[in-house]
C-alpha cells in the first residue's frame, strides 16, 4: 500500500513541482524583461527536465535517446500524427508576417526543434514509465492532464491565448494522442515530429511575445 501511494505521489509531485516553479521563475522574471521573461522560463523548464532525467539515468540506466529506439512504424500511428501536427497551420499561413525580424525566426525554429525533445520525453516516455503498478491509461490521463495544465498556469503569464478552454482542451487532447502513438509504435519518434510541427505551425514564440490575437497555442 506505502509503495502504491508513493508511486502515485511521484506521477503528481515531480510535474507539480517543475510547474509551480516555472510560474515562480515566470513571474519573478516578468517584473524585470516582462514578456521575454519566456525565455528564462523555458530555459528553466529544460533544465528542470533534464535533472529529473538525469536522476532517471542514474537510477534505471535509461538514457533520453532510448525513448527514441525500437519503433514499430504503422500507416494509422503515421497518418494520426500527421493530421495532429498540422492542425494549427492555418495559425502560421495567417500570421507568418508577424516574423519581422531575424531573432524572431531563430527563436521560433530553435523552440519547436528543441522543446518537443523535452517535453515528448518528459510527459509521455517519462511519465508513462512510472511504476508497473499504476494503471497505463491512468498514466496517461494524469500526464495528459497536467500538460494541459501547465500551458495556462506558466505559459498564461504572457498571452490570454493560453487562457482558453479551447486552448486546453486541444493540449489534453493531442497529448492523448502523442501518449496513444507513443505506446502502439513504442517509440517518440512519432510523437516528436508531430509536436515539432504544432510548435512550429502554432507560432508559440509570437504568443510568448503577446503578439497573437487570441488563438490555441500547443
Amino acid at each position: 500500500m506505502k509503495t502504491e501511494i508513493k508511486n502515485y505521489l511521484k506521477l503528481l509531485i515531480i510535474p507539480f513541482s517543475i510547474i509551480l516553479l516555472g510560474v515562480i521563475v515566470g513571474r519573478v522574471f516578468f517584473i524585470f524583461i516582462k514578456n521575454w521573461a519566456w525565455i528564462p522560463i523555458i530555459l528553466f523548464y529544460w533544465s528542470a527536465v533534464s535533472l529529473v532525467l538525469y536522476v532517471d539515468y542514474k537510477k534505471n540506466h535509461k538514457k533520453p535517446i532510448d525513448y527514441f529506439k525500437g519503433y514499430k512504424f504503422k500507416l494509422s500511428t503515421i497518418i494520426l500524427s500527421l493530421l495532429v501536427g498540422f492542425i494549427p497551420l492555418p495559425i502560421l499561413l495567417k500570421y507568418f508576417h508577424l516574423f519581422n525580424n531575424n531573432y524572431l525566426i531563430v527563436f521560433w525554429i530553435l523552440v519547436a526543434i528543441i522543446n518537443p525533445f523535452f517535453e515528448e520525453i518528459f510527459w509521455r516516455g517519462y511519465m508513462l514509465k512510472i511504476s508497473s503498478e499504476i494503471s497505463l491509461w491512468i498514466k496517461v490521463i494524469v500526464s495528459s492532464l497536467l500538460f494541459a495544465a501547465s500551458h495556462p498556469i506558466i505559459w498564461g503569464i504572457f498571452t490570454p491565448s493560453m487562457l482558453t478552454i479551447e486552448m486546453i482542451i486541444s493540449v489534453f487532447i493531442m497529448g492523448i494522442v502523442w501518449s496513444f502513438v507513443y505506446i502502439k509504435s513504442k517509440s517518440l519518434i512519432l510523437p516528436y515530429f508531430s509536436h515539432l510541427l504544432v510548435d512550429l505551425f502554432n507560432c508559440s514564440v509570437l504568443a510568448f511575445l503577446n503578439l497573437l490575437p487570441i488563438i490555441s497555442n500547443i
